[in-house]
């Protein structure tokens, strides 16, 4: 290439490079999941929210047998980037979103009905702690909840459905186990 057409090509690659957005920061770190948070009372923890309304995305992932339709109530990508002090938090996540879709699939299996398994209700475990930071690898505290639940009608009966441990960020609950593995 002629050295005024390199010349003219570094130019135009140097402009288009100016002119580009800056890659998308992370969000924000809530004020509820804010490093420097002292430990609030137990009584303090959040409430259900909308978590009711994701569980029954949930249920409808089991029924399509899709699961990637009950990706929102697993615990945001972008967030979990912040939560965990670990060196690569990215490779962390897919293998927990690969063993989300799996229990997902196990989940279905185990239905007698799952075409028809529809939404009955969602209910936090009773036990809620705060998880400070430093604690299980993490760079920001949080709520966790464990021994959740999914109450499905299957085949015409109430049935049960585990969710081992759920954790928040902005006071919104999030799935990070569905079941014990």
């Amino acid at each position: 290439m002629p050295p005024r057409r390199l010349a003219q090509a570094l130019l135009a690659l140097a402009a288009l490079l100016l002119a580009s957005p800056p890659a998308a920061a992370e969000p924000p770190i809530p004020p509820s999941n804010a490093a420097d948070r002292p430990e609030p009372a137990l009584k303090d923890a959040p409430a259900e929210g909308d978590a009711a309304e994701r569980a029954a995305l949930l249920v409808q992932a089991l029924r399509e047998d899709n699961p990637d339709l009950a990706l929102p109530f697993f615990f945001p990508q972008d967030a979990f980037r912040q939560v965990k002090g670990i060196k690569d938090p990215d490779r962390y996540f897919k293998r927990l979103i690969d063993v989300y879709r799996a229990d997902l699939q196990a989940m279905r299996a185990s239905l007698k009905d799952p075409d028809h398994v529809t939404f009955v209700r969602f209910s936090l475990g009773r036990q809620r702690r705060w998880v400070q930071r430093g604690k299980e690898a993490n760079d920001l505290p949080y709520w966790a909840n464990y021994k959740a639940s999914i109450v499905v009608l299957d085949a015409g009966r109430e049935r049960t459905l585990p969710v081992r441990v759920l954790i928040t960020w902005d006071d919104r609950w999030y799935v990070t186990h569905l079941t014990n593995k």
